[in-house]
């Protein structure tokens, strides 16, 4: 932050200190309140932006491992189950819709 933005940071700080308004601060004070004004939208914006820049955009997630594979029960038709070990792939899981679908028909 440049030293004349420190400056005008520590007018808006001292308005919200002591509960003025920035109208009867800028007086007191001597200072424009349209530049009271305009410094605050502009300081906001540059914290804003600052905030946007530290906010990552991608986080990294840690799943746990399972002991043992997740197990998989199919009821492909009526009569006709597979137990399986482990989820199997989806394409494998829509090959099998397919083929099932075929001899239902």
């Amino acid at each position: 932050m440049s030293e004349a933005q420190a400056q005008w940071a520590r007018h808006l700080e001292a308005i919200e200190a002591e509960g003025l308004s920035t109208q009867a601060y800028a007086q007191r004070e001597g200072l424009s309140a349209a530049s009271l004004y305009s410094w605050r939208r502009r300081l906001k914006s540059m914290q804003q932006r600052a905030a946007l820049e530290t906010v990552p955009r991608l986080v990294a997630v840690q799943m746990p491992e399972r002991a043992e594979p997740m197990r998989c029960t199919l009821l492909v038709t009526p009569g006709v189950r597979l137990e399986l070990v482990q989820l199997p792939p989806a394409a494998w899981l829509a090959q099998l819709a397919g083929a099932v679908a075929q001899q239902v028909r």
